[in-house]
């Protein structure tokens, strides 16, 4: 993206000592931010690093121009252009050239996406200890859209309490709402047409993996040994496996539940490849919500309420915006709504929740040598995982092939908006014990990072798809798992 003169005028006016204290004022203003960042706590810099308006060193590189924040507990103590020493002292250093910046503070963007995305460069700190303030990273953009629009003579939207971007959002739920996309019941039967069943398609080889290595009962898992590992626990530790396997069980009881409004819309739009895999899917959810339930029986012998485990953000999630989002589809058949439906169901739930959830739970139990049913439980799963994500890496793709970029810009924005709440969880599985002696020696920053990866890889994947065809996404081995 390249600078217009008036974008190059907005550059120089915003990295200033007189931006820096006009976003201070502004942010000590703003209760919703001053909410988002009541945990955070050091100074960052935000730094822009643009030839056009910053000028080369002698070397010929582009030099870097940043504003220091002293960011505590929600609030700004100090906002100056920064120094060598600044940098220094700062937690985190972000660094983005001119288009990008401008491209956040018009809503374009949302800060946590163009971070995964290496377009703001992460220069001091860790992507892990970051990730976590995320509600206030993004708060934070928010005041500092006002204080640009302020300092260019633009009205000022009103402070709002949604801790979100919101034209992006708002612009992606227009689309959504310009159009059902209904499709008509198929009528002819395609597996007795000249059509036939295409058994080279992606779906079609998903489904023979699934019935090769899909088929296992959760009632032949021999859990004996697990129930003598168990009473070794020390009490902590058996806690933190309550925690896990309690998220797993409602998560999967919820995925089980909320996915029939998908395939329904896959059956109207008569995609008999997809359908015929999507039975599988049913399947194993189903086979997944059993075995948790037979860990707590037979491993755990527990039959109280564990509820308590479910905090605001798993309570958002899986109580709220998965059941919204995939039941909208039973009178929003549109690629939006499929888009957003996905993205929630597989990039979320799936694949940052649950594939880090047995990540965590695989290695607490191999490295300790420990209940050998439940390794096998973790295993079988992560493999049936992989299988429901190259799924939703593909639907999203072909989404976006068939219907171009607004269906792009549906899954940027969803994935922003659940994110922040989806990290927030990981973290708070952790904060109930105390930082220098979780059990089993976790550590929230390390499934965190791991997260973020497998995240960015699948973004990435999606993101190609605007360069693709339907059949280009056929003829990907690489999908499953990625």
């Amino acid at each position: 993206m390249s600078l217009h003169v008036t974008d190059v005028d907005r550059v120089v006016e915003l990295f200033t000592d007189r931006w820096a204290l006009a976003l201070q004022v502004a942010l000590n203003a703003s209760a919703p931010y001053q909410r988002a960042a009541s945990r955070w706590e050091g100074a960052v810099v935000l730094a822009c690093s643009d030839a056009s308006s910053t000028g080369l060193s002698a070397e010929g590189e582009p030099l870097e121009r940043g504003v220091y924040l002293d960011l505590w507990h929600g609030e700004c103590r100090a906002a100056q252009l920064a120094n060598a020493a600044d940098y220094a002292s700062a937690r985190y250093v972000l660094s983005a050239d001119a288009a990008t910046w401008l491209l956040v503070l018009d809503g374009d963007l949302a800060p946590t996406m163009a971070i995964l995305r290496g377009k703001i460069k992460l220069k001091r700190g860790t992507l892990g200890g970051l990730l976590p303030h995320v509600h206030a990273a993004t708060a934070l953009v928010v005041v500092a859209q006002g204080v640009d629009r302020h300092a260019l003579g633009e009205p000022q939207h009103a402070d709002t309490d949604h801790g979100a971007l919101p034209t992006p959002a708002a612009r992606a739920a227009a689309v959504g709402n310009t159009g059902a996309g209904e499709s008509g019941v198929t009528r002819s039967l395609q597996s007795t047409s000249a059509t036939g069943i295409r058994f080279n398609l992606l779906p079609m080889r998903l489904w023979e993996k699934a019935k090769r290595h899909g088929i296992w009962n959760p009632s032949d898992i021999d859990f004996a040994q697990d129930r003598v590992d168990w009473q070794t626990l020390q009490p902590d530790e058996q806690d933190v496996l309550l925690r896990l396997t309690s998220l797993f069980q409602a998560g999967e009881e919820s995925v089980t539940l909320d996915i029939l409004p998908l395939i329904d819309v896959i059956a109207q739009e008569g995609r008999l490849e997809e359908q015929l895999y999507l039975t599988s899917f049913l399947w194993e959810e189903a086979k997944h919500v059993e075995v948790f339930r037979r860990f707590f029986d037979n491993v755990a012998e527990l039959s109280g309420d564990l509820t308590h485990y479910h905090s605001s953000s798993y309570q958002r999630i899986f109580g709220e915006e998965l059941p919204s989002a995939m039941g909208r589809l039973r009178t929003d058949r549109s690629p939006i709504a499929q888009a957003r439906a996905s993205v929630t169901y597989n990039m979320i739930v799936e694949g940052v929740l649950a594939e880090t959830g047995y990540h965590v739970y695989h290695q607490i139990l191999t490295a300790r040598g420990i209940m050998p049913g439940m390794q096998r439980v973790a295993a079988l799963l992560k493999t049936d995982e992989s299988r429901h994500l190259a799924y939703g890496i593909f639907l999203l793709s072909r989404l976006v092939v068939e219907h171009g970029d607004d269906v792009w810009r549906a899954i940027a924005v969803r994935m922003d908006e659940l994110l922040p709440s989806a990290i927030e969880l990981i973290n708070e599985s952790f904060a109930a014990y105390p930082a220098d002696n979780r059990p089993f020696g976790l550590a929230p920053e390390t499934f965190v990072q791991f997260a973020m990866t497998q995240f960015q890889r699948r973004y990435d994947r999606i993101e190609r798809a605007r360069r693709q065809s339907v059949s280009d996404l056929h003829t990907l081995d690489e999908l499953e798992g990625s």
